[in-house]
C-alpha cells in the first residue's frame, strides 16, 4: 500500500505566505460534471484545529493555495498545487475546551476573479475564439493561456460579467478550461488554461482494472460508473448566435429532447455545423462511462529505476481537467476526456472522483481542411 498524501494549505495575508497548521480534511471540486455544463469557480474547503494557537489568522479575501507535499515528486519540486483562489469564509466551531476547536475555511477558485470583473461596452473584434478569450483576459487584467480556437467568434460590444462572456465563447468553441499555474514551480503565476476542442490533450492518464495491457504508469481504480444518456441525450439541437439567425439540427424524431445554446458563432453556416456536431455527440442513447473513483493508497509504486511513487496520481489531482483518460475495464478500452475532478482527503487517505465524457463521442464528420481539421486525425471542426 502506498503512503498517503500529505496535504498542506497556505494563505497570503497581504504581507507573506503563511502555512495553515493542523490540516485535517481537504475537499476540492474543479471543472464540471457534464460536457453540457458551463464553468463556475472551483471550490475548496480545508479544516484545521486549534485556532487559539495560530500565529497568523486567515481572513476573507486572502489568496490561498491547497497542495500535496511530497519530496522531489517532480525533479526537485516538493509541492503539487491542486487549488488556486481566495478565502471566501472562515467558520469557527468552538468545542468544550480549546483543543477541540476547529476551523473550516471555504475557498473560491481563480475563476471567481473573472466572475467579479464587470465589462462595460467592451468591444471585441471578429476573431478566432482563443484570440477573443485572450483579449478578455487582457481587458480585465487576468492571466490566460488559450490554445487552438477553431471557431470564429463574431464581433460584439459587451456589457456584463466577464466569466459569463468567457463561458459564451467557450460554449461556441466547445472548449474546456481550468485554473492552474504557468509552470510546476510552486507559487508560479496563476493562469486560466483554455483549450479548444481540437487541442492536444495536456496529459493522457491510464487507468486499469488489471484486464488491460499493463505499464508502470497505470492507475488502479476502485469504482467505475456508467451512466445512461438521460443527462446527455438530445435529438434536436438549437444554436442561437448573437448576431445571426438560430440554426436547428434534428427534430425529426418525436418526442423531441431539445438542447439550446447561446453562442457567438459568426455565421449561419458555422452555427449550423455547430448544431450538427452537437447532435452527433448527444443523439445516442447508449450508456457512457461517467465517473471513476480511485485513492492514493491503492496505487502500486513504479519499479526501479523510475521513481518509486506513481507520480501520475499527483498529476491527476493537479492537471486532470481537459486531459484524456484511457480506461481498461473488463477487457475493453474506453477513451474519455476528463471534465471535472472531486478530491476528498484526510491524513489517512485521498479519494479522487473523476468525471468524464466519451472522447469517441467528440469525433465525427472528419474534415480535410487547414482550419477545421484533417482526415485520419480523429478531429472535428465546425
Amino acid at each position: 500500500m502506498a503512503r498517503p498524501f500529505e496535504w498542506r494549505c497556505e494563505f497570503h495575508d497581504g504581507t507573506a505566505w503563511r502555512v495553515l497548521p493542523s490540516v485535517q480534511t481537504v475537499n476540492i471540486f474543479r471543472g464540471r460534471r457534464l460536457q453540457i455544463d458551463d464553468y463556475a469557480a472551483d471550490v475548496g474547503t480545508v479544516t484545521s484545529l486549534f485556532p487559539s494557537d495560530w500565529t497568523y489568522t486567515p481572513k476573507l479575501g486572502d489568496r490561498v493555495l491547497i497542495y500535496i507535499y511530497k519530496e522531489n515528486w517532480l525533479t526537485t519540486i516538493d509541492e503539487a498545487t491542486c487549488f488556486w483562489g481566495n478565502i471566501r469564509d472562515v467558520d469557527i466551531d468552538y468545542g468544550f475546551v480549546e483543543n477541540m476547536d476547529s476551523v473550516t475555511i471555504s475557498c473560491e477558485g481563480l475563476q471567481a476573479d473573472w466572475g467579479r470583473a464587470q465589462l462595460n461596452a467592451f468591444s471585441l473584434v471578429q476573431d478566432t475564439t482563443d484570440e477573443q478569450i485572450a483579449d478578455v483576459g487582457t481587458q480585465v487584467g487576468l492571466n490566460v493561456a488559450a490554445f487552438f480556437g477553431r471557431s470564429i467568434a463574431s464581433a460584439q460590444t459587451y456589457t456584463g460579467n466577464a466569466l459569463d462572456l468567457v463561458n459564451t465563447i467557450t460554449r461556441t468553441e466547445e472548449a474546456r478550461m481550468y485554473a492552474g499555474q504557468t509552470t510546476p514551480t510552486f507559487k508560479s503565476t496563476e493562469v486560466l488554461w483554455w483549450f479548444g476542442r481540437n487541442s492536444l490533450q495536456p496529459k493522457v492518464f491510464f487507468l486499469n482494472d488489471g484486464t488491460g495491457s499493463s505499464s508502470s504508469i497505470d492507475l488502479k481504480y476502485e469504482g467505475i460508473r456508467f451512466r445512461s444518456s438521460a443527462d446527455n441525450f438530445y435529438n434536436q439541437v438549437t444554436i442561437t448566435p448573437l448576431s445571426v439567425a438560430a440554426q436547428v439540427a434534428g427534430g425529426v424524431t418525436t418526442p423531441i429532447f431539445g438542447l439550446q445554446k447561446d453562442t457567438v458563432d459568426y455565421s449561419t453556416g458555422q452555427a449550423d455545423d455547430h448544431a450538427e456536431w452537437l447532435l452527433a455527440n448527444f443523439a445516442t442513447k447508449n450508456s457512457t462511462l461517467a465517473e471513476i473513483t480511485l485513492t492514493d493508497v491503492q496505487q502500486v509504486p513504479r519499479p526501479l529505476p523510475t521513481p518509486l511513487f506513481n507520480t501520475d496520481m499527483i498529476t491527476l489531482c493537479t492537471d486532470a481537467v481537459a486531459s484524456q483518460a484511457r480506461i481498461s475495464f473488463r477487457g475493453d478500452v474506453y477513451n474519455t476526456i476528463i471534465e471535472g475532478i472531486q478530491i476528498s482527503a484526510t491524513p489517512q487517505q485521498t479519494r479522487v472522483t473523476v468525471f468524464m465524457s466519451g472522447q469517441d463521442n467528440n469525433a465525427y464528420l472528419i474534415l480535410d481542411d487547414a482550419v477545421y481539421g484533417k482526415l485520419d486525425e480523429n478531429k472535428l471542426g465546425f
